[in-house]
């Protein structure tokens, strides 16, 4: 008696060779590429280390000043001394409260729209290339 074997193995093909690597990793043109292909190289030792040793752009040292604009300077400064007369008024008139609490409200709020034209000037200039 014979050895049973399962029909899917009795005539088993080899498996079909690997595919050819692409052509980005070729090192070298070779004499069968079209005339106008583009072939690409692999870089060398020398321009991967000039890579990883230069600086990104996003980690160069900036200046401190420069996401603020004159506008956002002006906001702060007249903000603050409106918050500071506001604090420093001392007075006994009828109106004296209600001065002192528009210098306030309006101090705090030029002082935050000023720090939306800064943080809007900041994400502006991120686009730049």
């Amino acid at each position: 008696m014979g050895r049973f074997v399962p029909a899917f193995m009795a005539f088993s093909t080899p498996p079909p060779p690997p595919p050819p690597p692409p052509s980005s990793l070729r090192a070298a043109p070779t004499e069968t590429a079209p005339a106008g292909a583009e072939v690409r190289r692999l870089p060398t030792d020398e321009e991967i280390q000039r890579i990883l040793n230069s600086q990104p752009k996003g980690l160069e040292p900036q200046s401190p000043f420069r996401n603020f604009s004159i506008t956002a300077i002006i906001g702060y400064v007249a903000g603050a001394a409106m918050v500071f007369t506001g604090l420093s008024s001392q007075g006994k008139a009828s109106d004296q409260h209600v001065a002192q609490a528009v210098n306030l409200a309006g101090g705090f709020t030029v002082i935050c729209l000023a720090s939306i034209c800064r943080h809007t000037k900041r994400l502006s200039s991120r686009r730049d290339p």
